[in-house]
């Protein structure tokens, strides 16, 4: 008695191949446009149920519309909608990205705000150019007393 290998071979084929039906359903397709010329009528359609039951392309859009399913319900597909879903949703965001921008550049006069910009350079020469000598510990220390002195009379007042 063979007992099976422990670690067999994983199947990589398709749980469901769309390629394998199309094949099967491909004579059957044939016969019923060689039939009646022209496209099949939808299953479950007024039409398709007019159709006679020896009719070959009744059975046909049957097939046809299993096989769309089948197709439909692949990774490839499935990972198609989401792509066009997902590529949808970025545009609604890129348009509502746009509509701020353009409320925000209609809610001020941007040309008074940059007369009134003062370059870094200025900004950073202010920064480093003091216009009174720097104070020793104990004259912070006068001086805090006196503002503090100042705020206790005030509030005593």
């Amino acid at each position: 008695m063979n007992a099976a290998p422990k670690h067999a071979a994983a199947d990589l084929r398709p749980l469901r191949d769309p390629a394998a039906v199309r094949a099967w359903v491909a004579p059957l397709l044939d016969r019923a446009y060689a039939a009646a010329p022209g496209p099949l009528p939808l299953a479950g359609s007024r039409a398709w149920v007019e159709l006679d039951h020896g009719d070959p392309r009744k059975l046909a859009a049957v097939f046809l519309a299993a096989l769309v399913e089948l197709e439909d319900s692949t990774p490839q597909a499935i990972a198609a909608r989401l792509a066009a879903e997902w590529a949808s949703a970025q545009r609604l965001v890129a348009d509502s990205h746009k509509q701020v921008a353009a409320a925000i550049s209609g809610a001020a006069d941007w040309r008074k705000v940059a007369d009134n910009h003062v370059p870094f350079c200025v900004v950073a020469a202010r920064r480093t150019t003091y216009t009174t000598p720097a104070k020793t510990p104990d004259q912070i220390r006068a001086d805090a007393v006196t503002s503090w002195g100042f705020q206790q009379r005030r509030a005593a007042a």
